[in-house]
C-alpha cells in the first residue's frame, strides 16, 4: 500500500492517518489485548462490530456469521479500492489533491463490504447500515485514542522509573565516595601517629 493510500485509510477510519502504521508497531499484542495491532488496523474488528450489532438490535444468532464475513472481506478492502481507483481518471490515490474523492472511495468500499456481509447473513433491512458503519468507525477512533494515551502513560512511567534508578545509583556513588574519604582520613591519621615519636617528658 503506498503512502497516500495509507493516509486515506487512516482518515476513513478516524485514526491518526500517517502516524498509525509506524506508531502501532510499539504495541505488543497479547491475549485479549484490546490495543493489539491487528485489532487497531482492522477495518472491521470483531469486538467493535459485535458491539455495534448489539446496539442496533441485530439478532444475536447472526453476529458470528456477520463478523466472520467481515473478517474475510477485511483483507480485500485495499485491493478493491486500488482496482476501483485504476478505473478512474485521474486516480484519486495518486493525486493528493483528490483526497476527498479517495476518502469517498474508501467509504463506499467499506459500506459495500458491510452491507454484503449483512445480506449474506439474512439481514434484509439495510436502512441503518450507514449508521452502523459510522458507529464502528467512531468506536475505532475512540479505541485508538485510548490506546495511544495508554501507551503514552506507560512510556512516561518507564521514564520515571529509569530516572529514579539513576538517582539511586548517584546516591550510592556519593555514599561510596564519602566512605572512601573517611577511610583515607583514618589511614592518614594512623600514618601520622606512627611517624611521629612520642614527646619526651
Amino acid at each position: 500500500m503506498n503512502l497516500f493510500l495509507k493516509t486515506m485509510a487512516g482518515l476513513v477510519l478516524g485514526a491518526c492517518a500517517l502516524a498509525m502504521p509506524c506508531t502501532l508497531s510499539a504495541f505488543v499484542p497479547s491475549d485479549a489485548d484490546e490495543c493489539a495491532k491487528e485489532l487497531l488496523l482492522s477495518y472491521f474488528p470483531e469486538p467493535i462490530v459485535t458491539e455495534t450489532l448489539k446496539r442496533f438490535s441485530i439478532p444475536q444468532d447472526k453476529w458470528a456469521g456477520i463478523t466472520k464475513s467481515l473478517s474475510a472481506k477485511d483483507k480485500d478492502i485495499v485491493k478493491i479500492v486500488e482496482e476501483k481507483a485504476k478505473a478512474m481518471n485521474p486516480s484519486p490515490l495518486k493525486d493528493p489533491q483528490q483526497r476527498q474523492a479517495a476518502v469517498k472511495l474508501f467509504r463506499d468500499t467499506l459500506f459495500q463490504a458491510f452491507t454484503d456481509a449483512l445480506k449474506e447473513n439474512g439481514v434484509t433491512d439495510l436502512s441503518k447500515a450507514q449508521a452502523m458503519l459510522d458507529d464502528i468507525q467512531q468506536q475505532k477512533a475512540k479505541k485508538f485514542a485510548m490506546c495511544m494515551e495508554k501507551k503514552k502513560n506507560q512510556a512516561a512511567a518507564e521514564s520515571d522509573d529509569n530516572d529514579d534508578s539513576d538517582d539511586d545509583e548517584d546516591d550510592e556513588d556519593d555514599d561510596e565516595d564519602e566512605d572512601n574519604d573517611s577511610q583515607s582520613n583514618s589511614d592518614q591519621k594512623a600514618k601520622e601517629n606512627t611517624a611521629t615519636p612520642p614527646a619526651k617528658k
